[in-house]
């Protein structure tokens, strides 16, 4: 594996003990099942209160610890139309599709972009099956990749309508994931922003499709009971759960100042996924360190797609400048009144802080047009195949006073000592609101994708993406969408997040798909999505050839791509790429490993060409073939098909009588090419790891049709 430097820090445990109380059970009920296309649009009314009580126009408090860094560092620096930044060693990450989050007009075929919301709150998620989920605000959104059209049949779905929840409020925060091992979807969302109105509403798939059946649990926002309501979600999934953090406000305060804890939830989703009328869910709260509330912790999503624990992070995002991080770890050894969470706080090796509002080409003097960034909180988190944890997050350039990404990487989070950080910048440009999601084509990879918002002086409101390779060297800043014009929705900063959707296509790690804000020619926002691909193409790859007959076979694996020198281990014993003295009848395993520590696992099973057995017909063959065997008593047969590279299909067995059988077998559905088939007779139900007696190998042709 390729060595990361990394300075060394002690790192401060706080344990669970700290923690306030005992965690809360929760029984939630099932309300109801839904399904998105019978979501009747109607006259779509949604209201965007542009001036919300937390708008940064009257955000004073956050306002005057950004002008505070300003006068401590000074006003950003712009070199005027340098659009590019310093590249290291690593290629650019390509772009293979791209669209726009629209809407299509039935009499005229118009094609128009959906409106963002304010702010517009990206997130995204896609399948297997190749559907595309995207949510901004108040609105789901699905294109099938397959057939290029709207998956929805009313194109885009009100969540409040299509989920039928009993409120006047409009959907807020969306939240979407994918489940690669279920094969699901969960949605997410909020309604209210008062203790008595405030609902977390949660969906779960019931099936692969997402235009079906969802079924749906609401959440209290106001679980402890003590007048809050809950903000601003953060959830992974690991094996069995779905993970979830909230912020908790004090009603009729911004939230700067009506912070009141962060709290997390574990949801069954198994549970869920199943529709099962009780949702059994546990609360953690109390989350401090020295007697103050740790805030907006960001849930740490699995490279696949599942986390191996719960695991959250957080820091000081309010702070003009600040070297402490904090990382929360699942632990199940917490008995009695302990939560089961480990809290660590370490240093950093750079420090981050509280970023500068981003700019746009037209100005007047004032803050009229700025962009707002928020805060320095983390927005994205990953863990990858080596258990490494890396962080992003929007910070202060402490170099050139803009707005660029911190890009954090944790080397041990089941016991952290550090957080290594690394700014991103750009030139020209105030870069905002990333994520992270993991791009390598292998396990072993450590490749990494960022995606973010930018804009500049020069520029309009658009989103780009960085790559970083196996050796820890980034790409150049790649654009991914420019943006069109100025966005004027309301009177003082204009609001540009809150986060940034990215996944990586976990069926193939290698691509991701991003979902970014960009700026229209009407002085609103929208959404656009875009495909990206690793640029590296040095997956390792593993074929094994076979010569020889009886107990003389050679067995020789050809090794393509990776890094040089290659190890081969055979039945786990290190030798040469080639083996010999085998016999028919042998399973081999293989395991080949490269210079980077990756590698591919094999077996062989080496087929019986010289036994001598009746022919099987037709063949070559369409489809249907037929093998006759001669039993040596009554018993089972087993029948497998073997592929030319020795991949072993166990079909299936049944019953055989003493004397002679005919095999039927149906081949339709596999691809043109030289299978072996095998039949294995055995006096008992279960098949020995070695051939107990192979009656009939014969070789079959599936021609091209």
């Amino acid at each position: 594996m390729f060595q990361k430097n990394i300075r060394s820090f002690s790192c401060f445990l706080f344990l669970s003990l700290a923690l306030k109380g005992q965690p809360i059970d929760f029984s939630i009920q099932k309300i109801k099942t839904f399904q998105m296309k019978d979501g009747n649009l109607d006259y779509d009314l949604r209201i965007n209160t542009l001036e919300a009580p937390d708008a940064f126009s009257k955000q004073s408090i956050l306002l005057e610890i950004k002008n505070k860094a300003e006068l401590k560092f000074g006003k950003a620096i712009y070199n005027g139309l340098n659009r590019k930044s310093l590249k290291t060693t690593a290629d650019d990450p390509l772009i293979i599709d791209e669209l726009g989050m629209k809407r299509v007009f039935a009499v005229n075929g118009a094609q128009i972009p959906l409106p963002g919301g304010t702010p517009n709150d990206n997130t995204v998620a896609f399948s297997k099956d190749s559907i595309l989920l995207g949510a901004v605000n108040s609105i789901l959104w699905a294109w099938d990749l397959k057939t290029d059209t709207f998956h929805f049949p009313q194109q885009f779905v009100s969540l409040i309508q299509a989920s039928g929840v009993s409120t006047s409020a409009n959907a807020s925060d969306p939240r979407l994931l994918y489940d690669p091992v279920e094969d699901r979807w969960i949605l997410l969302f909020f309604v209210g922003n008062t203790p008595a109105s405030s609902k977390i509403v949660v969906c779960f798939s019931e099936s692969n499709d997402p235009a079906e059946g969802w079924h749906l649990y609401t959440l209290p926002g106001n679980p402890l009971n003590n007048n809050r309501w809950s903000d601003f979600p953060s959830i992974s999934l690991s094996e069995n759960k779905l993970v979830m953090s909230i912020n908790l406000i004090i009603p009729g305060v911004s939230w700067q100042l009506g912070f009141d804890g962060t709290v997390i939830w574990e949801m069954d989703k198994i549970a869920g996924f199943s529709g099962e009328s009780i949702l059994p869910s546990q609360l953690h709260h109390g989350i401090k360190y020295e007697g103050e509330y740790i805030r907006n912790l960001v849930a740490v999503k699995g490279w696949d797609g599942q986390v191996s624990k719960a695991m959250f992070a957080s820091n000081r995002n309010f702070s003009i400048q600040n070297d402490t991080a904090f990382f929360l770890t699942r632990s199940d050894s917490a008995v009695g009144l302990n939560h089961s969470y480990v809290i660590s706080m370490c240093p950093t090796t750079i420090p981050y802080g509280v970023p500068p509002n981003g700019k746009q080409p037209i100005t007047s003097g004032s803050d009229t047009y700025d962009l707002s960034t928020n805060d320095a909180r983390w927005l994205g988190a990953i863990e990858t195949p080596d258990n490494r944890v890396h962080l992003v997050g929007t910070t202060r350039d402490f170099s050139s006073n803009r707005c660029a990404i911190y890009h954090g990487i944790i080397e041990n989070p089941d016991s952290p000592d550090s957080l290594d950080g690394k700014i991103i910048s750009h030139p020209s440009r105030d870069l905002a609101y990333p994520n992270i999601a993991f791009v390598g084509n292998e396990k072993c990879d450590e490749e990494i994708l960022i995606g973010f918002n930018h804009s500049s002086i020069n520029e309009f409101a658009g989103f780009s993406a960085i790559y970083q390779s196996n050796d820890a060297s980034y790409s150049d800043i790649l654009t991914l969408k420019q943006g069109e014009g100025i966005i004027n929705k309301l009177s003082g900063p204009e609001r540009w997040g809150d986060y940034f959707g990215l996944q990586t296509v976990y069926h193939d790690p290698q691509k991701v798909w991003a979902a970014g804000f960009y700026g229209l020619i009407n002085g609103g926002n929208s959404t656009w999505f875009t495909l990206l691909n690793s640029p590296d193409s040095s997956m390792l790859k593993v074929e094994m050839e076979s010569s020889g007959m009886g107990c003389d076979h050679l067995l020789s694996a050809n090794v393509f791509g990776g890094v040089q020198p290659y190890r081969f281990f055979w039945n786990d014993v290190e030798g040469l790429s080639s083996i010999d003295n085998l016999c028919s009848g042998d399973s081999i395993n293989l395991e080949v490993f490269d210079e980077r520590d990756c590698s591919v696992k094999l077996s062989y099973y080496i087929p019986f060409a010289d036994i001598s057995a009746p022919s099987i017909f037709p063949n070559p063959s369409l489809g249907q073939a037929t093998l006759v065997i001669d039993a040596p008593n009554n018993g089972y047969l087993f029948v497998r098909l073997v592929s030319n590279l020795g991949e072993i299909t166990n079909i299936d067995r049944r019953e055989v009588r003493l004397g002679r059988n005919e095999v039927y077998l149906w081949f339709g559905h596999m691809p043109a090419g030289q299978y072996t088939v095998q039949a294995i007779f055995s006096s008992n139900s279960e098949l020995m790891s070695q051939p107990e007696n192979v009656l009939g190998e014969k070789i079959i042709i599936i021609p091209q049709s």
